[in-house]
């Protein structure tokens, strides 16, 4: 499951960070705020990145776990 946050940081975190400061730099006046926001938006993009991965790894190991009970199940009722 890291290839998916791998792949979701080269395509759109990476490219986003560096638009978004680009844009930022555009601006005559160089107002600390706009930095402090687009970081503050490049930081929550990274924490609910790698917090939606950890419920994604979550739930394939639950639905490994139930795939194997089904099995199991399927399994005992044809021996019978």
């Amino acid at each position: 499951m890291v290839g998916p946050s791998i792949i979701f940081y080269i395509l759109f975190a990476v490219p986003y960070v560096f638009v978004m400061y680009w844009l930022v730099k555009q601006d005559k006046r160089k107002y600390a705020w706009g930095i402090a926001i687009v970081t503050l938006i490049a930081i929550l993009g990274i924490y609910v990145s790698q917090k939606a991965s950890k419920n994604a790894i979550e739930n394939y190991r639950q639905h490994q776990i139930d795939a194997r009970e089904q099995e199991t199940e399927n399994h005992k009722g044809t021996q019978n």
